[in-house]
């Protein structure tokens, strides 16, 4: 049945809670959990698995939960991310139709039988439906790889494979040495502190506060635009760079871009005048490398995007100038400097670092507007 969970109904430990650290990563998700989920209330659901949907990139369980009056309720719950649950072990025999488990769950905010699952264990013992696989030991110490003439490569090195994995930081702030404490979603802990996240103009910060307060629930990424800007080093499944040198350019692969792609010029082109150009979502990059540095200006934005998550505003004046190096196999630095004097009263730079995902391929995750609306009523 459901009730407030109290904290005694399952068994804690970190084995019963493994799920929610494979689901509350950073950008694996397309909806803003925050926006979907109340964290702050807990029910405590109990009944027979009824079906499993493993949809990209979302997987849910359905159990059918009787209430004190013998009505039966059949209850949706996202437990995880499938590419992540697939590479820790989960199985087709993990959990099977009639089972029965017992789930903690934080209800979504709409009043429908929908919820996350925090924690999700077997009725008859209280034992974890499932412990994920050891993580791989970290990977020896390498040299950054370098084509024949010395320049950095920022993909794999000849005959290898892999991808840079999602950002290390949650949301562009700027770099002032001094954190900005907010949630996974890149929601603030406070909203006081919006002042220290950017020297924004007055319009520009009554918008992100507005943003912040509606918890990012008008996220064009929700409905599957694409993620421009420092938002493309926030999607799921992380990013490629593919180094087309005969013909002087790199393709920046989104694994969450929803077969998106954005090319950066590298032919010493002079960077167009943002009025000339058509505005897209990634702009038109001109590319070039200072010493082991590669240094991207951007212009030609629309704004029909969110530049980076939590919600900071831009506008056609937006200029981004990204730095991108490599000192290490299996580090990437990454720094932006945001220059949109419509939005911010200066220039101003954010930075964080991603890491090598070695002897794989990126993964793709298809956006669908509105597709769980298909089986969660």
């Amino acid at each position: 049945m459901r009730a407030p969970a109290t904290g005694g109904n399952l068994r804690r430990g970190a084995a019963a809670l493994v799920l929610a650290a494979l689901a509350a990563g950073p950008g694996h998700t397309h909806h803003s959990h925050t926006a979907t989920y109340n964290d702050a209330v807990r029910v405590t659901l109990e009944g027979a698995v009824t079906r499993i949907e493993w949809v990209n990139p979302h997987a849910y369980l359905f159990v059918d939960v009787e209430d004190g009056n013998g009505t039966v309720t059949n209850w949706a719950l996202e437990f995880g991310n499938i590419f992540d649950l697939e590479k820790a072990g989960w199985a087709d025999d993990t959990v099977r139709i009639g089972d029965m488990v017992r789930v903690e769950a934080s209800p979504a905010r709409a009043a429908v039988a929908h919820g996350f699952a925090n924690a999700v264990v077997r009725a008859d013992s209280g034992e974890a439906v499932f412990t994920p696989a050891d993580a791989p030991p970290a990977p020896a110490p390498r040299d950054t790889p370098r084509w024949p003439d010395g320049q950095v490569r920022l993909g794999p090195a000849p005959g290898e494979t892999g991808y840079w994995g999602p950002a290390t930081a949650v949301g562009l702030v700027e770099d002032t040495g001094v954190p900005v404490a907010m949630n996974d979603d890149a929601i603030l802990d406070d909203l006081a502190d919006a002042g220290r996240v950017a020297p924004f103009r007055p319009w520009a910060r009554a918008l992100y506060e507005r943003r912040q307060r509606r918890l990012l629930a008008d996220d064009p990424m929700t409905v599957c635009m694409p993620p421009g800007g420092p938002r493309q080093f926030h999607t799921p499944y992380g990013v490629q760079f593919i180094e087309q040198r005969e013909i002087d350019r790199v393709l920046v692969l989104l694994g969450g871009g929803n077969r998106n792609w954005r090319t950066i010029h590298t032919d010493r082109r002079p960077q167009v005048q943002p009025e000339e150009t058509v505005r897209t979502y990634y702009g038109t990059a001109v590319g070039r490398w200072d010493g082991d540095t590669f240094v991207v200006d951007s212009v030609g934005f629309n704004e029909r995007f969110w530049f980076t998550r939590g919600g900071l505003p831009h506008t056609e004046a937006l200029r981004l100038t990204e730095r991108f190096s490599r000192p290490d196999y299996h580090t990437l630095e990454y720094e932006v400097t945001v220059d949109d004097p419509r939005a911010y009263t200066r220039p101003w730079t954010g930075r964080w670092t991603l890491r090598w995902v070695p002897d794989e391929e990126i993964q793709e995750y298809f956006c669908e507007e509105k597709a769980e609306d298909t089986f969660i009523r």
